[in-house]
């Protein structure tokens, strides 16, 4: 009887083992799918947000790119209309506008105080208007210049370092521009600054050799920068002469004092200055430069041994912040190391 009951346990086990593991099997691919049905969920949920986000974030750019040339146009309606009304006035009459409009200048704050600009054509006032946020990185280099020093500014255009040097004070600044309509605004920005005492502003360029140049520039692009090269915009197709000195020769021939700190800002020619300052650059009483050059563009890769020849080597890489665009290496600094 015992051994008919075992037998019968056996078989009952056997049979409904099957049974049992499909139960067991069933439920646990049950659990497993719920799971993965919920975190498959969340996945596509968080999906659709995130294009939700980039969509909204697009017709937003868009809105707001749409407002402000709104905006825009309606500040530029009575520019306008306005220049329509000259139009059919005498020319008499325009030209005493001109003069109103010329004396009412623009005003720039600055750490050391304000400084006044001649707002003479849309590029010179936009140069003005960002004084202090297009190139931070040069304002901090001039507030590091030693009190007393000499400072050359070769290549000031307008004026603005120029100005915010002279507005700093405690400097003998030397200011060069080659073209002939942003010499009348770096002059006329002294005058109104009342720097005309303080700052030396000279209409001349300097290169390798002493010569008469032919600078491809345009008197009504004010506030432009200009260049010696024939491959220029074809825009500045006008010329204009310019008589070119080299550093060397021209602190010799009128017994100026030597540069502590200059500034060289022109396009296509500061090989050229360098190769002509080749004896001012071995004197120790200069200490600093600040080059428009980018560290690995071309002219970077020629000045960079050039100067280290001469015992300067780079401390700073001064940046540019054009608007809506990422930081630009557009100076490098180099101070003398022995």
């Amino acid at each position: 009887m015992s051994e008919i009951i075992k037998t019968l346990s056996v078989r009952c086990r056997t049979l409904l083992r099957r049974p049992v593991r499909w139960c067991y099997r069933t439920a646990k691919r049950t659990r497993l799918f719920g799971r993965n049905l919920r975190r498959q969920t969340l996945v596509i949920f968080r999906r659709l947000v995130h294009r939700a986000k980039a969509t909204f974030k697009v017709i937003f750019k868009r809105l707001r790119k749409s407002i402000l040339s709104a905006v825009s146009f309606l500040r530029h309606i009575p520019g306008v209309f306005g220049i329509n009304v000259l139009q059919r006035t005498s020319p008499k009459s325009r030209a005493m506008v001109v003069d109103a409009l010329l004396n009412a200048s623009m005003t720039v704050e600055t750490p050391h105080g304000p400084i006044r600009f001649l707002c003479h054509g849309r590029v010179s006032s936009l140069r003005a208007s960002k004084l202090m946020t297009r190139e931070p990185d040069s304002l901090r280099w001039i507030d590091r210049i030693e009190p007393g020093a000499v400072f050359w500014d070769i290549g000031a255009n307008i004026g603005t370092l120029t100005l915010y040097a002279a507005r700093r004070g405690a400097l003998k600044i030397w200011s060069f521009e080659p073209a002939a309509t942003n010499f009348y605004q770096l002059a006329a920005n002294c005058e109104l600054n009342g720097y005309g005492r303080e700052v030396q502003c000279l209409q001349l360029g300097f290169s390798n050799r002493i010569s008469i140049s032919n600078l491809h520039v345009s008197q009504f692009a004010s506030g432009r920068s200009f260049s010696f090269k024939t491959h220029t915009d074809k825009h500045f197709n006008a010329q204009q002469s310019v008589l070119l000195w080299t550093i060397d020769e021209f602190i010799k021939h009128y017994r100026v004092p030597y540069p502590n700190y200059i500034k060289i800002d022109v396009p296509g020619l500061t090989n050229d200055i360098l190769e002509g300052a080749a004896v001012t650059l071995t004197r120790p009483e200069v200490k600093q430069l600040q080059i428009e050059a980018p560290e690995k563009g071309r002219s970077g890769r020629h000045i960079i041994p050039l100067l280290e020849k001469y015992g300067f080597q780079i401390v700073h890489r001064n940046f540019r912040y054009p608007k809506r665009r990422n930081p630009v290496q557009r100076d490098l600094v180099f101070e003398r190391t022995f």
